[in-house]
Formats: C-alpha cells, structure tokens, sequence
C-alpha cells in the first residue's frame, strides 16, 4: 500500500490587515471566516464530512477548536488536536498518515490579527542588527518590501490568487449580497521607511494594539485577520477517493527553536542539509516561500542561496499581505502550490517562523490535468 503522504488541497480567505479591516472582516466572526474555508476547501476537493478522520487545529485555538468541538459532536469518531503552528501541524498530520495510511487530516485554523502585535513591535525596540557579511541596508530592505507589495498588487489584478482564495458572502441586508474574493492589499505609494501613523487616538487594548502596528516602518509586516485550511491523506486513500492531489509532501519538520527572522549561516546550512537528505538539491527548489515578518529575513535567503529574486516570494509575502501569525505557513502553502502549477514548477519550500520553533515544509507540485 501506497503511504506516500499527499496535500489534496489548501486554500485560505481573503485576508484583511490592521488598522484596514474591511466591513466584511468586521462583520464576520473568525469562526465564521474559518467555517466558510473550511467548507468550501472540503467542497472543492470532493471530500465529505463523513471522511474526514482527524482535525488538527492551529492558529486562533478558541475559534478553530469551537468549529473542530462542533464536528466531533457529528463525527464521534474524528480525533481532535491542536498544534503550535502550521509546521506543527502539517507534522503531526504527516505522522499520522505515516502510521496509518487511511487517515484523511483537516489542519485548519485562523487567525484573529490580534496575536501578531507583539513580536514586531518587541523587535523595533531591540537594537538594530549589524549588516553584517550580508550588507543589508535600510533602502535595500525598503527596495524588499516595495517590490513585495507591487508583485502582490500585479497578481490581484492578474487574477493569481483566485485558485487558492474561497470568497466570503456577505449579507448587506435582505436584498444585497456582497462578495469578497480579494485581499485587502496595502494601496498607494508609501515613502520607503515611512511610519503610517494611526487614524485616532487608542481608546482601549485593542486600539491600543492597532495604533501600535499602523506604526510599523514600511519594511515590517502588518497583522492579518484571515483563515486557512489543507486536507492531506495518503496516496492510496486518494486513490479509492477518486481524488486527484495538487502535490506531495516530500518533508517537514521543525529545525530550530527559534524565529528565523535574523537567521545565521549555520541555520541556513541545516536547511541545505535537509534537502539533501530527502534527495533534493537546493538547485532543484523551483521556489522558495520565507517568511517576510520584516524585509531582512528574505534578503538573507536571497544572499546564502544565490537565488533569483522571483524565484522567491514571487507573489508578494506577508509585507504585502500581512502576517497570519501561527497560519503563516498555510497561507504561504497555499499561494506556493498555485504559483508551481502556473509555472510549471516541480519542488516548493516553505520556511516558516515562529518564535516557538521555525521549520520547512518540502512540496513536491504534481501538475494534475
């Protein structure tokens, strides 16, 4: 029997970023936005309630958690998990597959745009770190997170991002319905190293919160509210489904203990190490997904694997987007898989960030008819 683990699908919504939440995003609970990814992922990739067998958890526990609770009241066999983040999950889901190969993992979960206030702001108040032997400078990382936001905008209006996004429908009143099917990317131009300053004064925690992040410097990434989802089984269970994946996970796992925001060398090295050890060469990799917390951590990336910069990133990151917190890795996933099959790429990495642990998710794309 065929246990090879495969990604039969991952999708997200749109995201919305702080201080820029749309009516829409307001309006909608992150219940809610996870409830409409999650079954409209499930609708799409032709898999039933009924088969799903285990439900892992990320991201916005008490959100993802109340709908998983809700599912395992009509499923009564389904097991529940959470995990840390979407390395942690997508794991255990892998582990899980492994041990048992007709288990079908839901990893879902959303994120509120309230958990990643802390991490940016802590960092703009930690000492500036040296440009070290990358020679990273303010205007290159402004140089960064302005061409992040123009290559997000370009596939917006390209139409890129439809494969990956569920629409959200929005009930205005009895009579008008309003479909969202569109991130709320940052619009205009912004002066390179500009802080945007907060519309009001903070009234309470949460404006508190908000006028905190309207301050970020131009090359820092925004919150997001938004949610994701991916189902994964093994390629003999896809196969009695009548399913056809969109790729195969080649590996994951989590290499550090650490963000990888400022990462060493030697970090970088276990990474190389890595594909090495599931047999790929980093001159395989057709693309690189990294995480964009700030502009520094992928120009390093760019510099140690001597990459073309569209070869990283190439539709825009969490600058442009905005940060899903502990969902990053799902987002990023997601937009990766439709950028693969678009372009006729093979192998995608996934490099996630989390200050609980940071790791790499190895994505082989299977280009299905």
């Amino acid at each position: 029997m065929n246990n090879e683990v495969v990604i039969v699908d991952a999708m997200r919504s749109p995201l919305t970023q702080r201080p820029m939440y749309g009516r829409a995003h307001r309006e909608l609970r992150t219940e809610e936005l996870l409830d409409v990814t999650v079954s409209g992922l499930l609708h799409r990739a032709k898999i039933n309630e009924d088969e799903v067998t285990t439900i892992v958890t990320v991201g916005d526990r008490a959100a993802a958690f109340l709908q998983a609770e809700s599912w395992s009241k009509a499923f009564q066999r389904i097991e529940l998990h959470d995990a840390v983040s979407a390395t942690a999950a997508i794991q255990f889901a892998n582990n899980v597959i492994k041990s048992d190969p007709r288990k079908v993992v839901l990893v879902a979960g959303a994120a509120s745009g309230n958990s990643w206030f802390d991490v940016p702001n802590a960092r703009m108040k930690m000492p500036a770190q040296p440009a070290d032997q990358w020679r990273i400078t303010r205007q290159s990382e402004s140089e960064f997170a302005s061409a992040s936001h123009q290559r997000a905008r370009e596939c917006a209006l390209s139409g890129d991002f439809r494969r990956e996004l569920i629409p959200l429908e929005l009930h205005v009143d009895l009579e008008v319905t309003e479909f969202v099917a569109s991130d709320e990317l940052r619009q205009g131009a912004e002066t390179p190293g500009a802080l945007r300053l907060a519309p009001h004064p903070a009234t309470n925690l949460t404006s508190q919160a908000e006028s905190l992040t309207c301050q970020l410097p131009h090359h820092y990434a925004n919150a997001a509210k938004g949610a994701g989802a991916l189902v994964l089984t093994s390629a003999s269970r896809a196969d009695e489904l009548g399913i056809h994946p969109r790729g195969r996970l080649v590996g994951v796992e989590i290499l550090f203990d650490s963000d990888l925001e400022n990462a060493s060398t030697s970090e970088l090295d276990l990474v190389r190490s890595y594909l090495r050890q599931h047999g790929v060469s980093p001159d395989c990799i057709d693309q690189y997904e990294v995480p964009e917390d700030t502009a520094r951590g992928p120009l390093i990336w760019l510099t140690e694997f001597g990459i073309n910069t569209y070869m990283l990133n190439p539709r825009g990151g969490a600058l442009a987007f905005g940060h899903l917190a502990e969902l990053e890795g799902i987002r990023a996933l997601a937009t990766m898989l439709s950028a693969l099959e678009d372009t006729g790429g093979i192998y995608g990495l996934v490099a996630t960030s989390s200050v609980d642990g940071s790791g790499v998710i190895l994505v082989e794309c299977s280009h299905n008819p």
